[in-house]
């Protein structure tokens, strides 16, 4: 396991976490320490050293942005250390339940310990946490207004992410992006993608991005098109990520997302 630490500007550092495997695949994690605060907890298979520099930094408290086991991974370990935590309801309730994840979820992040014990709640402020559902509906990001610093988790991730969850909503996501493109951010910290500069003009090429492919996957949808035949055509040949997780992350879920929100929507 390997945990480096960063300092990206005056009262930012970059908490950098992987693993052997999660570096054959291509994939690592970041948590951030913005004002004093711990922005996500990281993986299981890095809890010793990720508690080692919190007891280092001493950070106030931590937000977890949602309950995915890369960022809400030590939630468990910090709250035995009585660090004060924030997160959505529905992500301590995901954390004490405790559900099951898919094989490949544990060889790369593995699984979070159960949320056992009371959590001490705590104000981030002057940080502002701001809910933004869609990669899942837990999301919450961390708005640091005086320096135009967004924490933002999984939020962004990329301008075209051709794969998404099955769980996830893309119409929610769109939602999201936009209010936080609204506050014209000058730097995201993004979980998987580190530091963005030029954050405000990404956001919106992804917007517009997002905005332009669900239009496509809509109307192919509308002529009678498969969710096969909608996928080639607007993403592609499914991403080794697809194949690997056996499409719960991939670009047919995608499709099935985007087109489970128009379902949802007409039966409402």
């Amino acid at each position: 396991m390997t945990l480096s630490v960063q300092q990206i500007e005056p009262g930012v550092v970059r908490l950098r976490l992987s693993s052997w495997r999660g570096r054959a695949l291509g994939y690592d994690v970041s948590a951030y320490l913005l004002h004093g605060v711990l922005v996500d907890t990281g993986f299981p298979g890095v809890r010793a050293e990720l508690l080692d520099v919190v007891r280092t930094l001493a950070p106030r408290g931590a937000v977890v942005t949602h309950w995915h086991e890369d960022h809400a991974g030590n939630v468990s370990g910090l709250a035995a250390l009585r660090l004060p935590l924030r997160m959505h309801q529905r992500c301590e309730a995901t954390l004490r339940a405790r559900p099951p994840i898919r094989h490949y979820r544990r060889i790369v992040w593995g699984r979070s310990a159960r949320l056992s014990v009371p959590l001490l709640d705590f104000d981030p402020a002057p940080l502002q946490v701001i809910e933004t559902p869609g990669h899942t509906d837990d999301h919450l990001v961390v708005w640091d207004a005086e320096r135009r610093i967004l924490a933002s988790g999984d939020l962004f991730l990329g301008v075209k992410v051709r794969v998404a969850h099955r769980h996830e909503s893309p119409l929610a996501l769109l939602r999201s992006l936009r209010a936080v493109a609204a506050l014209e951010p000058r730097i995201l910290l993004d979980a998987h993608r580190g530091v963005v500069e030029n954050a405000t003009e990404l956001l919106r090429a992804k917007i517009g991005w997002m905005e332009e492919t669900i239009g496509e996957i809509q109307a192919l949808a509308a002529t009678g098109c498969g969710e096969r035949e909608i996928q080639r055509r607007v993403l592609g040949r499914e991403a080794l990520v697809g194949w690997v997780s056996f499409g719960e992350y991939s670009k047919l879920s995608l499709v099935k997302a985007v087109l489970g929100c128009f379902s949802s929507s007409v039966h409402r």
